[in-house]
Order: structure tokens, then sequence, then C-alpha cells
């Protein structure tokens, strides 16, 4: 199918989770996929940012279908998921942190990849049988290494989304419909093209509204298949999204199979026998 990332297929009836939905990508994923029609979660830590945000999304969609769910995905104590009344037809695992400088605590691991490896397993229960787990991650994964005690802050945030993405790859090796994307070069909100030291950088990369489109559309293409990558068309960094090879790092069977049990390991918690034993 001809995708347009202005007018995708309407969502109507579907309900979707999106962590980190109060700003950056998680916000215009949101908004996105209300504008077609689908009953949007906004899974933050600020009831009052998570507000702010259905505000703001309801300014261009004034009748759009919003709810909060409170989520701290550094506490894994505190992952509730018992108020949410319908079934989840898409998860979109979106929230992401990078401390810039030292992360003594690891909180990037523990937010970017555990928190989110912890929330699908919990999930399990208000799962729909067709649910499709979206995993968003980072190009800078394919350069990264794995290391859980990583504290130098853009190599933690590399290594974190790198093992989110390993995640999601092993998630569909596993027999859950599991797809995983990347933003591309995505900078400020909108990154206006007259933005004053931005113009060079403005032809290579894009907007975090233009960085929401992959998230979207793993969602709501119909010919979206569980384990593809999907990215921007150019250079993998701005366009519209397409298909991309599972290649490199993020094809590294035996690592992501070393990352996963480690995250079971740290977190008492097994996503893909929780979702596969609801069937």
């Amino acid at each position: 199918m001809t995708w347009n990332v202005h007018q995708p297929p309407r969502a109507d009836g579907r309900t979707v989770l999106v962590t980190g939905a109060n700003a950056g990508i998680g916000f215009f994923v949101a908004q996105q996929l209300a504008g077609a029609g689908a009953t949007v979660v906004l899974g933050c830590r600020s009831r009052a940012k998570a507000e702010a945000a259905m505000t703001a999304i309801r300014t261009s969609h004034p009748l759009a279908s919003l709810s909060f769910l409170p989520l701290d995905l550094g506490d894994l104590s505190s992952l509730a998921t018992d108020s949410l009344t319908t079934r989840l037809d898409a998860v979109v695992l979106n929230a992401g942190m990078l401390i810039e400088g030292r992360d003594p605590d690891e909180r990037t691991f523990a937010v970017n990849h555990l928190g989110h490896f912890a929330l699908t397993a919990l999930l399990a229960p208000h799962l729909s049988p067709g649910v499709r787990i979206v995993t968003t991650g980072s190009f800078v994964a394919r350069t990264a290494t794995f290391n859980e005690h990583e504290h130098d802050g853009k190599r933690a945030y590399a290594g974190s989304k790198l093992a989110q993405m390993l995640f999601g790859v092993e998630l569909a090796r596993r027999g859950v419909f599991s797809v995983v994307n990347h933003p591309g070069g995505a900078l400020d909100s909108l990154t206006p093209p007259n933005r004053p030291g931005l113009r060079p950088q403005r032809l290579l990369l894009q907007g975090k509204d233009s960085g929401a489109w992959p998230a979207v559309r793993c969602v709501l293409d119909p010919d979206v298949r569980s384990g593809q990558l999907w990215g921007p068309r150019m250079f993998g960094l701005r366009g519209i999204p397409r298909e991309e090879p599972v290649r490199g790092i993020l094809a590294d069977t035996d690592l992501a199979a070393a990352v996963w049990e480690r995250s079971v390991e740290l977190t008492g918690l097994d996503p893909s026998a929780a979702l596969l034993r609801r069937q």
C-alpha cells in the first residue's frame, strides 16, 4: 500500500498505550494515533504533564479519546496496570532518557530497557489476542555495546537502546507480534527550517513530529509483519518510514538471548512466557 504519513488508516475502536507520551516523540505518536481515531492511553510519571499533553492533543483533535496510566519505569515496584479497563490492541514502548555526564545509579538502563521489559510482562492480562508490541529504539544502537553497568551518559543511552531493540527482535522470535522502529535523526519538537544554526542539519535530520512516523506505521499498517525493523527512508535519518534489514548487532541471536535472560534475572519477569500464556 502507499503510505501517507499525514493520513494514516483509521484506527477507530483500537486502544493503544504509549509510554513517555507527554513529550518528545511519544507525544507526537499519541497525537497522530489519536488523530486516526485510536483511543490512546498516555503512560507517564506525571499526571500534570499527561493532562497538559492531552490538552495539547485536543487542540488539533477535539474529539480525541485519551486517558492516563501512571508509570514510573525506573521503579519496577510501581508498575501497576490494574487501572486499565480496556484491552490494548497495541503498546508503543517509547519512553526514554539520556543523562549527560555520569549516571551513577544506572537509571538509563533501568528506564529505557528494564522498565519496558517488565511492563510488557505485566500488561499480559490487558492485551488483545492480536496485540502489537512496538519498540522504539535508536540508530545509535547499531554501534553500541551491551553493558548494564555503563556510567557514561551517552554510552549508557546507546547501550540501553541496543538492549531494548534486541528485546523487540527476540520477542518476535519467541512468538509474540513484535516490531522495532527508530525515529532517525530527530531534533527538537518541530525543528523549524528557519531556526538559526539548524539549516544544514535540517537537510539530513527531522523534527520529532516526523520521528513519530515509524512507530505510527508499525501500529497501523496492516502490511507490517512481526520481527521487522522500520525507520526513515532517507539514509535512515529522515523521511517516510520504510522497512530496514535486521542485520549487524541487531541480528546477533546469541547476544539477544543473553540480554533476555539477564533481563529476566533482574526483573523476575518473562514477557514472552506471560504473553503466550494468555493466548
